[in-house]
């Protein structure tokens, strides 16, 4: 008998692949995929292309999954003057009814589905292909592997606490649904997986896919290599990337490590230039740009896109932090809050991501950091960056930290300094000069800085290259770091809640609370902590 998860519901049905905002419009009984779909290679090719096309929405990459990681950490705040948007969450107290909550894991696992689908037609999907091409067959199939391992990952991130909460990862993670739905004759219902086997999966996913996907990192259309696919679909690079990142998640430091050697070592990939940072970070398909989701002027999330939440043409809502904003306090002092802006020194270019200005709203906030990573409220034509190449230093960085302190390998060490602090150079002019990011002198820990403060150094470097991209609150939540979160901006409400991670409650409002319809409606679902 045939079975549709309840997880996904009639919502979440699979959607077919189109150029348009329309087709994520189109009601359930039209959009069921069914094989009949995967008997040419053209719908094969829309169905692998409407998985990007799920990937753009509000309440995945075009802005919630960007959003939610920096508000929910020391990044960024609120507004004072602003709508109804992420209210709970600046100020911590988002509940398991909260549509953003809601919105995304249905997006989410909408993903999910159409992967299964397209994974579990790959037979059907060679059938068709003509000798010349197999070889996309594969790679269409590699693809919605990547990608299903990268959209369970997002849910981990979001939806449970890190795979080091337990000792053999045995606590919840998120349902795992990895087979195809078919109709809605039968209805099961999914409980939760641990968190082990659903990384377990992802890493399946990974092997899945790199052993699909073109071995030179080639996307190929129709047949042929197109490379203007090559940053905006997943390639055998990016989806390297997407290993890294996993494996510094899983404090997986060899595999780590590994990956992000392979990704740099395929050069094809360059870093931005200290000049040319800030423009080249807005210019799609860069070449720092390892993976970014694609919009053009007639598919983007409009006045819903990042760029509309941050501009002040626009919602102008989002503010960065800044030590000073801060008025009165619950449990945190000013020494125990050390704002974004603060992060930077004068001369780092990154800096200007979050320049100083004024909130563009009667009553609004005055001198305070103003998001400009993503500026583009016209034609919306800014990718969201999603994997870029300066996180592949970081990683392999970091790995090979952990790694050295672990074995008292001063070579490895070495090797560390020089990734971290060759993104220090590209950002920064006065780098070797200046103490708080400066170059460091010596092999920590027997060097010029202890081996904990340079573990310390390499996450605040992180904060400061991906501001504003989704990755704050992760890194917090994986290495268990206390932090402080400000609630609002710079008036006399504003206020710092400390999150220490040795308590109970750090990851009661660090990770997300899982949609209350699920929980209502599934018997087997089990809520997070604290909701």
């Amino acid at each position: 008998m045939k079975k549709i998860y309840s997880i996904i519901a009639i919502s979440g049905m699979l959607l077919m692949a189109s150029c348009s905002k329309d087709f994520l419009d189109v009601k359930p009984q039209q959009s069921v995929l069914t094989e009949d779909v995967f008997k040419q290679m053209a719908t094969s090719r829309a169905a692998v292309n409407g998985l990007y096309s799920l990937m753009q929405s509000y309440s995945y990459y075009g802005r919630d999954a960007m959003v939610i990681p920096e508000v929910l950490s020391d990044n960024a705040t609120r507004s004072v003057r602003s709508g109804n948007r992420y209210t709970g969450m600046n100020t911590v107290t988002h509940t398991a009814t909260d549509a953003n909550v809601s919105r995304m894991w249905s997006q989410m696992y909408q993903v999910v589905t159409n992967t299964n689908a397209i994974i579990a037609n790959e037979a059907s999907i060679k059938n068709v292909a003509t000798p010349l091409e197999q070889a996309e067959a594969a790679q269409l199939v590699g693809e919605a592997y990547a990608i299903r391992a990268m959209v369970y990952f997002d849910l981990m991130k979001f939806f449970a606490r890190p795979l080091n909460f337990t000792s053999d990862g045995s606590h919840l993670g998120v349902p795992l649904v990895i087979k195809p739905i078919t109709n809605i004759t039968d209805v099961v219902y999914p409980p939760r997986n641990t968190a082990a086997e659903v990384y377990a999966q992802i890493d399946k996913d990974i092997t899945e896919a790199l052993s699909r996907l073109p071995t030179n990192g080639n996307v190929l259309s129709n047949g042929s290599v197109n490379n203007t696919l090559f940053k905006i679909r997943m390639n055998r690079f990016s989806t390297l990337a997407l290993r890294a990142r996993i494996a510094i998640y899983k404090s997986d430091w060899a595999t780590a490590a590994d990956a992000a050697n392979q990704v740099i070592a395929s050069g094809r990939y360059t870093l931005y230039s200290f000049g040319s940072m800030l423009q080249d970070f807005r210019t799609q398909n860069s070449a720092e740009s390892l993976f970014e989701v694609a919009y053009n002027t007639n598919d983007n999330p409009g006045v819903d896109s990042y760029a509309y939440l941050c501009s002040q043409q626009g919602y102008g809502e989002m503010l960065g932090t800044r030590t000073s904003m801060n008025s009165r306090s619950t449990g945190a002092t000013l020494t125990t809050f050390r704002g974004l802006y603060e992060a930077y020194s004068a001369t780092d270019i990154r800096r200007e991501f979050i320049a100083l200005g004024n909130r563009n709203s009667l009553g609004g906030e005055t001198n305070v950091p103003l998001p400009v990573k993503y500026i583009n409220i016209s034609t919306y034509m800014e990718n969201t960056k999603v994997l870029r190449f300066a996180e592949m230093y970081l990683v392999r960085g970091e790995a090979n930290a952990r790694l050295a302190v672990a074995t008292n390998n001063n070579a490895l060490l070495t090797s560390s300094l020089s990734d971290i602090n060759l993104i220090r150079k590209s950002r920064d002019t006065a780098s070797a000069t200046r103490p708080y990011a400066a170059v460091l002198t010596g092999t920590p820990p027997t060097g010029s800085i202890s081996a904990t403060a340079y573990l310390d150094s390499i996450i605040v470097e992180r904060r400061k290259e991906f501001a504003f991209e989704g990755q704050r609150l992760f890194d917090l939540n994986r290495t268990q770091t206390n932090f402080v979160k400000i609630s609002s901006g710079g008036n006399a409400t504003s206020r710092l809640i400390q999150y220490t991670a040795t308590t109970s409650s750090f990851y009661q409002r660090t990770i997300l609370p899982i949609p209350v319809t699920q929980v209502q409606n599934n018997p087997q679902m089990v809520q997070n902590p604290g909701f």
